[in-house]
């Protein structure tokens, strides 16, 4: 009982470090008031919350904590709330705000000396590049963040950027190297014991089977990610996994294809991130354009536009009014 009141975040600060972030929050909303206004119960709660789903309350909590350190002159707790605020307006489709807040991070991690919170800072920079249409840039990133992770012995981060790296790889049509690379974050994930981890890699390996022609095995993997996903709550990755399944349902139950497709806009609507809402508009958008249905499809492709548009992401939001275009034509 001592320890517990001498240390009451103890807890939260476990759950957060073993991934268990509902627990993380709801020990934290149990804390009393006092506690409640610290510095680090900010942190955690924005992290956790982040993981949750919860973009604009974790943005929220996090520049408190940002603040907080700041004024306490604690740049190592300002560094890591700098980062999780940047997280939020990236999930929130403000790019500007993000890469200003990953470059904030990664100042305050060259000037600590912080060899990890610099690998973070160049994966999240590289997301960023990679939302604005700039692969290559991301890439580069990507590569940088990997090494960086490898050097502090943190799988966890090297498969993420291995996942993302997979992405880009995809996009590019690359498709046996995102399916190399899938193979290689399932290992890594399967390894240290991330059911999350595991999930988003299940999907993009499911994907790019699939794209490569092993449609049933490609469909069972993204089926099992989109379980893993539910049950860890990871929402993005749910919304990842029900878009690819539209698109591989399509000539298997049409109807089934549908229900998931607007599944996957209307949960990633919820959440509140342009990104994953374009992606699903796109999808969806792919499917009824397959089963003839040109006026609808045309618009889930404007939509698409649009949020991709309001990301920066000039180039896919051409694409998309493109793909508007030819499927009013019909």
């Amino acid at each position: 009982m001592t320890a517990t009141l001498d240390d009451p975040l103890r807890g939260a600060r476990r759950a957060v470090q073993a991934s268990r972030f509902r627990e993380a929050w709801e020990t934290l909303v149990a804390q009393p008031e006092a506690v409640r206004r610290r510095s680090e119960w900010l942190l955690l709660a924005a992290m956790a919350r982040w993981r949750l789903g919860e973009y604009a309350p974790s943005r929220e909590a996090a520049l408190g904590a940002r603040d907080g350190y700041r004024a306490a002159r604690d740049p190592d707790g300002e560094m890591r709330a700098e980062n999780v605020a940047a997280a939020g307006a990236f999930a929130l489709g403000d790019l500007p705000q993000a890469e200003r807040g990953f470059r904030r991070a990664q100042l305050l991690a060259e000037r600590l000396g912080d060899e990890l919170m610099r690998a973070r800072c160049a994966n999240n920079l590289g997301n960023v590049a990679y939302y604005r249409g700039d692969d290559l840039q991301a890439l580069s990133f990507y590569r940088l963040a990997e090494t960086r992770f490898d050097r502090v012995g943190l799988p966890y981060g090297v498969a993420e950027t291995v996942i993302n790296t997979g992405i880009v790889w995809r996009d590019m049509e690359l498709l046996s190297d995102s399916l190399e690379a899938a193979e290689r974050a399932f290992e890594l994930a399967f390894r240290i014991g991330s059911p999350r981890l595991v999930a988003q890699a299940l999907a993009m390996r499911g994907e790019a089977l699939a794209l490569l022609g092993d449609h049933p095995l490609g469909h069972a993997q993204v089926r099992r990610a989109l379980e893993l996903a539910q049950e860890q709550e990871d929402h993005v990755a749910e919304v990842d996994a029900l878009r690819i399944l539209c698109t591989l349902e399509a000539d298997r139950d049409a109807a089934r294809a549908e229900q998931m497709g607007r599944q996957a806009v209307t949960l990633a609507r919820s959440l509140g991130q342009p990104w994953a809402t374009a992606e699903a508009e796109r999808d969806l958008g792919s499917f009824l354009a397959r089963v003839g249905r040109g006026a609808e499809a045309a618009e889930r492709f404007d939509a698409a536009a649009a949020g991709f548009e309001s990301l920066g992401a000039e180039a896919r939001a051409a694409q998309m009014l493109d793909r508007a275009a030819a499927a009013r034509k019909g």
